[in-house]
């Protein structure tokens, strides 16, 4: 499971003979900030209802359940300490704590016991699992995961994660993450201003639209791949979307045209390359100084729902283009589900 702030995912995997014969995923919206802590426990039960019941398998039967916990930075929680505490009792409410095993950002497993007493270890190690389970198929490469709120790039050599960020912040000054991705930016976190009838116009500073809506105008995505709340909670419709975008610039349907409004949602899309581009180029000239294997022609892998838009086309403005996917790398069969099947596989394959 990778428990996250916005959308929880989990992934069942049955091995045999240290293959891959059989996967299930399952994916839930469930913003944390909007959540009771009474309500965790319930998000927990209807992962075992689709995953595991669903599938007729009986939760006893499952050897081990691997965990990965990102919802601790939510601001439903006071601290990072709490969130991961809080999550930490819902689970030990719906499963054996001791089949449970958590992902560390010193990329080790540790048993549901030192979690709770070293929880400072498991902020936010997602990108660790990931990287992991890629370095059982690629020894040497850049992993990019672009989701629904953040990228991680993480270099990968000799099968083994080797970021110089270990947490959030550290991550953030290296490059390592960038807090924008492929549904939930708002738009004032990527640019201040737009085009409108020549004129360079300053953006409202309101939670008017997201990047979901500018994606879905842009068709980067389907609406069923629009997978977050709408900014007004009204559905996620093509003429919905350019509603939003109107409101951006205080304007509504009525009194900007969609021919305007295309105009306004590509440039915001070519802002968002910008930032990842930019963050892109300084990860690799810091990864270069450590690592000269990746100086010629280096191997990366995406993965994510946001991989293709905003990864691919952001590599290849700096001339790179050996790039492959991580589902068709580690025959995974869910692109949104990715970071899931990752911890499974990773913690099998450190058995």
């Amino acid at each position: 499971m990778d428990i996250g702030g916005a959308n929880t995912k989990a992934a069942l995997l049955n091995f045999e003979h240290n293959k891959i014969i059989d996967t299930y995923s399952y994916i839930e919206y469930f913003p944390f900030w909007e959540k009771t802590i009474t309500e965790i426990p319930s998000l927990l039960r209807r992962v075992v209802e689709n995953l595991v019941e669903k599938n007729n398998i009986k939760l006893e039967d499952i050897n081990y359940i691997a965990v990965t916990i990102t919802a601790e930075l939510s601001d439903a929680f006071q601290t990072k300490r709490e969130g991961i505490l809080i999550i930490l009792n819902a689970l030990d409410k719906i499963f054996d704590i001791n089949k449970l095993k958590f992902i560390t950002n010193r990329s080790k497993f540790i048993d549901y016991k030192t979690a709770k007493s070293d929880y400072f270890l498991i902020f936010a190690a997602n990108w660790s699992s990931t990287a992991l389970f890629l370095g059982q198929f690629i020894p040497t490469c850049i992993l990019i995961d672009a989701g629904s709120t953040t990228i991680d790039i993480i270099p990968i050599v000799e099968s083994n994660p080797v970021p110089k960020g270990k947490d959030d912040i550290s991550r953030l000054m290296n490059h390592e993450l960038i807090y924008t991705g492929g549904l939930r930016a708002t738009i004032p976190s990527i640019t201040h201003h737009v085009p409108y009838k020549g004129k360079n116009v300053r953006v409202s500073f309101e939670k008017f639209a997201l990047i979901s809506d500018i994606h879905m105008i842009l068709n980067n995505i389907s609406e069923e791949e629009y997978i977050n709340d709408t900014a007004d909670n009204r559905s996620k419709s093509l003429e919905n979307c350019y509603a939003r975008l109107s409101r951006v610039i205080c304007m509504d349907i009525e009194t900007i045209s969609k021919e305007d409004l295309k105009i306004i949602a590509i440039y915001i899309y070519e802002k968002q390359l910008d930032i990842i581009t930019r963050e892109i180029k300084l990860f690799m000239n810091n990864l270069i100084n450590r690592f000269k294997e990746f100086e010629n022609n280096p191997k990366f892998v995406i993965t994510g729902l946001s991989a293709d838009f905003l990864i691919r086309n952001s590599l290849q403005k700096f001339g790179y283009y050996n790039i492959v996917s991580y589902e068709e790398i580690t025959q995974i069969p869910n692109i949104i589900n990715s970071s899931a099947f990752a911890i499974a596989g990773a913690f099998y394959y450190q058995l």
